[in-house]
């Protein structure tokens, strides 16, 4: 394996690699059956304090 062959094969195989993993952390985030999860995750900091005076 030379040099410039394990060049590539990083080059080619990591863009795959984070392209892939981009994708599948792009779908996991915004299917609607999380949206719950993420509505919770949201206001999970905030007290009856932290809300917006009426």
């Amino acid at each position: 394996m030379t040099h410039d062959f394990a060049l590539f094969l990083a080059k080619t195989v990591g863009l795959f690699y984070l392209m892939g993993f981009f994708i599948i952390i792009v779908i996991h985030t915004y299917r609607p059956s999380r949206k719950a999860a993420a509505d919770r995750a949201a206001n999970a900091i905030l007290t009856a304090e932290d809300k917006p005076c009426p």
